[in-house]
């Protein structure tokens, strides 16, 4: 009888360590006592976007360095570690966070640990309640290797306990590379997808290929790799992967950008210029905006359908364009520039008020003082006023070449 009472003593002491082990490890967490190393749990926390199987504490390629920086100062200025995190994973998407959230398939995570936990439980009171029910002398007797299964029951049990709670407490603080129950987290599209925006042409096309593998449908991937094809001289393979994209979703504006920019090189003017008054009734990022704008783009596509004779559809991709940004004084400079080659003695007029609102916006737009002088010389004449912008014209830095040969050619320069 002693011998049993000792035998359940055992058992309800493994049982009471076992459960206190699991919950303790969930909940545990010792708050770091220095911002240094709060900036050190969180880097370690998340994966660095370029790199494989390296979190943003281990790498030391410059963008790990950069947010590494960023959360730095982040928690100096006290901001709080869901504040940061929600931060880190608008910006580079979820992929990035070592910490699934509780909820879809990455909450399997956290809920397997559990599960399993309550299952060894489960199934030692189980063999606790069968022993219980056999004769007294049996259980009393001692107990050998090869006399009964039960050992073997206990060690199961006991490795799976101990497995668990040493997995739990493993993974209660962060994910690392193959933890997770619920597949790689570190290569998922979105990952592959911020590895390919810094990797050499072949090699992103490369990736974009695997993205297109687990998401054939994703069009970001679909675009970018159209992209790399055309700048690597592929213009069939470019036009289909971008068309594809639109086709696919045809809101999604950096497509119709690559495809206007695409058109335009191929000498299709009238397509790209569709794609980009498609374009301004999206939100393209920043990215799409400087890019079209730095290249002075539209700006080149309305120029080439006033050489075909569609001055109406220059001016309309124009207007388009400044209803899109007011505040674009290039846009306000080529609108009044069109109206005055037009060769309509109206329309020049008219062209003045267009290179004025330029000007109010950016006293300095070199080409609104360059048009300005022509205009006011080669159409009204007016030799004094076109003198004074063309010293503007010479006091600027670094104008543009292409306006200093224009009005060398025209005889205003010397």
């Amino acid at each position: 009888m002693k011998s049993l009472k000792t035998h359940y003593l055992i058992w309800i002491l493994f049982l009471v360590v076992s459960v206190l082990s699991i919950v303790f490890s969930v909940v545990a967490e010792s708050p770091p006592s220095t911002n240094s190393e709060r900036v050190s749990i969180l880097a370690a926390d998340f994966a660095c976007p370029v790199c494989d199987g390296q979190s943003l504490a281990e790498s030391d390629v410059p963008v790990a360095k950069t947010i590494r920086a960023t959360i730095s100062t982040m928690v100096d200025d006290g901001v709080s570690d869901d504040e940061i995190r929600n931060y880190l994973v608008s910006k580079f998407g979820e992929d990035i966070d070592y910490n699934p959230a509780g909820d879809g398939i990455t909450g399997l995570v956290w809920v397997m640990p559990v599960t399993a936990g309550l299952l060894a439980l489960a199934g030692t009171v189980f063999i606790l309640f069968s022993w219980a029910k056999k004769d007294k002398e049996t259980i009393s007797k001692k107990i050998r290797f090869s006399d009964s299964p039960r050992w073997i029951w206990i060690s199961m049990v006991c490795f799976l306990a101990i497995g668990l709670g040493f997995f739990v407490a493993n993974t209660a603080g962060s994910r690392n590379s193959g933890d997770s129950v619920s597949g790689e987290i570190r290569m998922s599209p979105r990952t592959l997808m911020i590895k390919a925006s810094v990797a050499p042409r072949e090699e992103a096309i490369e990736i974009y290929d695997q993205v297109l593998e687990l998401q054939p449908s994703n069009v970001e991937a679909l675009a970018y790799r159209g992209w790399m094809s055309w700048l690597g001289g592929e213009v069939e393979n470019s036009l289909y992967d971008i068309g594809n994209a639109i086709e696919i979703d045809s809101s999604y504006p950096d497509a119709r950008a690559f495809r206007a920019i695409i058109n335009f090189r191929r000498g299709s003017v009238e397509e790209a210029s569709e794609d980009l008054l498609t374009l301004d009734s999206l939100e393209p990022p920043p990215v799409i905006k400087d890019l079209l704008a730095s290249s002075r783009f539209r700006e080149s596509v309305s120029s080439e359908l006033a050489k075909i004779g569609e001055l109406l559809a220059a001016l309309e991709l124009i207007d388009s364009g400044i209803s899109s940004d007011p505040e674009n004084s290039s846009l306000f400079a080529h609108r009044g520039w069109l109206l005055a080659i037009s060769g309509d003695q109206q329309l020049a007029q008219l062209s003045l008020i267009s290179l004025n609102a330029s000007l109010e916006i950016n006293p300095e737009d070199p080409y609104a003082i360059a048009y300005k002088a022509l205009v006011e010389e080669k159409v009204f004449g007016r030799s004094e006023v076109a003198e004074k912008n063309i010293e503007k014209f010479k006091a600027l830095f670094n104008p543009p070449s292409e306006l200093v040969e224009l009005l060398k050619l025209e005889g205003l320069l010397n």
